[in-house]
Formats: C-alpha cells, sequence, structure tokens
C-alpha cells in the first residue's frame, strides 16, 4: 500500500492544500484510502489478506479526525471607515448667530455713550445682552468642540490552514503499520502452506497411495496401453484394501447407475459402492441391440 500511496502523493498533497478546512481534508483522505484499498485487493490473492486489509483501512478511517491537520493560521479584518471631521450642525451654527446679533444689539447702546450708564436701564439692558451673547458664544464653542461617535472597530477573522505535508506524513505512518501487519499475515499463510505440504484434505497421504499415485504416472508416461491398463486395474485392489468395492454394471445393480443412450450395453463408468452404501454413482448403457 505504501508504493500505491507514493504514486498518489502529488495529488494528494495538491488535494490537501485545496481543502482548506480540516473536515474537507478528513474527506480527502477517506476518499485515498478507499482507492488504495481497491487497488491493493486487486493486485491481493489471499482472501485472509484481502480481509485484514479491510478491517485495517477501517480503523484507519475510523481515526482519520483525529490527526493533526493545524498549519498556518490565516488573520484577516474588515476594512476600516475613514473617520470623518465632524461639520457643526444647525443648533451650533443658530446659536452662534444668535450669539453676534445678541452682541450686535448691545454694542448700539454702547457707541451712543449713554450718560450714566450705571444707573440707566438701558446699561443694565445692554449688559443682559451682551452676557448672554457670550455665553451662547460659549456654549456653540462647546457643542462644536464635542468628539464625534468613534469610529467602529474592525471585524477581525481567523482561520486555521491545513498543513498538506503533516498530514501526508501521519497519513503515511498509518499506512506503513498495516504493510507491515499485512507482511506478518502473508508470513502466516506462507509457513501454514508448507505446513500443509504433502497433505491431502489435511490428511497425511500414506505410502500405498503415494506407490499408487507414482505407478499411474508411470504408466501414463510409458505410452504402453497393456502396461498402463495393468496399473489402472491396480485403483481396484487399492479401493478394495479401503473397503470400497467397484461395481460394474448389471440388471441387478442398476440402482446404482445413470442410464445414458448406446448401441451397446456395458458399463460406462465403475460405480462406487460402501458397505452396501453408493459412494459414487457409475455411469451404463443399456444398448440399442
Amino acid at each position: 500500500m505504501i508504493e500505491l500511496l507514493e504514486k498518489d502523493k502529488e495529488t494528494l498533497l495538491t488535494e490537501l492544500a485545496a481543502s482548506g478546512k480540516a473536515e474537507k481534508a478528513v474527506t480527502v483522505l477517506e476518499n485515498e484510502l478507499d482507492r488504495l484499498l481497491l487497488t491493493y485487493n486487486e493486485q491481493c490473492s489471499g482472501e485472509r489478506e484481502r480481509n485484514a486489509a479491510a478491517y485495517m483501512t477501517q480503523a484507519i478511517r475510523l481515526s482519520l479526525p483525529l490527526i493533526d491537520t493545524a498549519g498556518e493560521t490565516k488573520i484577516w479584518e474588515t476594512a476600516q471607515a475613514k473617520e470623518r471631521k465632524g461639520r457643526p450642525g444647525f443648533a451650533v451654527i443658530l446659536l452662534v448667530a444668535a450669539g453676534v446679533i445678541l452682541c450686535g444689539i448691545a454694542l448700539v447702546p454702547l457707541i451712543t455713550g449713554l450718560a450714566d450708564a450705571g444707573q440707566d436701564p438701558a446699561f443694565l439692558r445692554t449688559l443682559g445682552l451682551t452676557l448672554g451673547g457670550l455665553a451662547a458664544a460659549l456654549i456653540a464653542g462647546l457643542l462644536a468642540g464635542r468628539p464625534g461617535r468613534k469610529p467602529k472597530q474592525p471585524t477581525r477573522h481567523a482561520q486555521t490552514l491545513p498543513d498538506p505535508e503533516k498530514i501526508y506524513r501521519s497519513f503515511r505512518n498509518a499506512i506503513l503499520s498495516v504493510d507491515q501487519s499485512l507482511d506478518e499475515i502473508r508470513s502466516l499463510e506462507r509457513w501454514a502452506k508448507r505446513e500443509e505440504a504433502g497433505l491431502i484434505e489435511g490428511r497425511e497421504i500414506s505410502s500405498s497411495e503415494l506407490d499408487l499415485f507414482s505407478d499411474l504416472l508411470e504408466a501414463a508416461n510409458s505410452q504402453d496401453p497393456e502396461y498402463a491398463l495393468e496399473k489402472i486395474e491396480a485403483i481396484r485392489y487399492y479401493l478394495h484394501r479401503q473397503q470400497i468395492e467397484v461395481v460394474d454394471y448389471s440388471p441387478e445393480n442398476a440402482r446404482y447407475f445413470d442410464m445414458m443412450p448406446g448401441q451397446y450395453a456395458g458399463t460406462i463408468r465403475p460405480a462406487l459402492v460402501a458397505d452396501g452404501n453408493l459412494l459414487r454413482k457409475g455411469m451404463a448403457s443399456a444398448g440399442s441391440k
């Protein structure tokens, strides 16, 4: 699997870099895991090995959300609106105008030079108007000098991007552990096959069986029909020793045979019977003549 992963490395790194989020990075790894398992199973011949690969990749799939994907943290903020200089409002303009007018009215009697200003009511009127104008101008100045609304603070955003190289290293280590486990399973299977060598259906082959098989192979290679028939007859003796009787067709034991159409009556394939029980049904022809 590690060789298959190395072939997909560049594509995998590109997809991880484009994921942008840890959740999407996990999805990318899950898809890669599916591709690895599918390709591996196509090349694997052992059923036990395929099952083990499926179980282990499933375990990796469940642990993918735990992989450390954190990489560079990207921070940005919204654009800050430019602070506008405050302009005097209508109230300010009105107060300033009132102050100027009041002061102007107050100055008229002073210019005319009223006598005895300290006892003349006009003087008091002039003084009040002057003070009122000054007060209005003062209030206008205070209102104009008040700071405006503070500009809205910019909004900051932070996003931690997945680190493709870090994710790939963690994923590769997990796949490497799967490969090591599969190597152990293959070694156990090879050892089991070596132990089963020389066995027939799980039992050790006997010397008489070896002799029989050896003689049949020798007869097959001899290209001598009579010698081959002689060795084939040895099969009857071997089966007899195993308490298995070779039965040829006759009307009395027709129940042991499947009947086939033919010109002449006779046995096509003998039946095998042990203690009256049919082991293998034979084949025969009743004949048309």
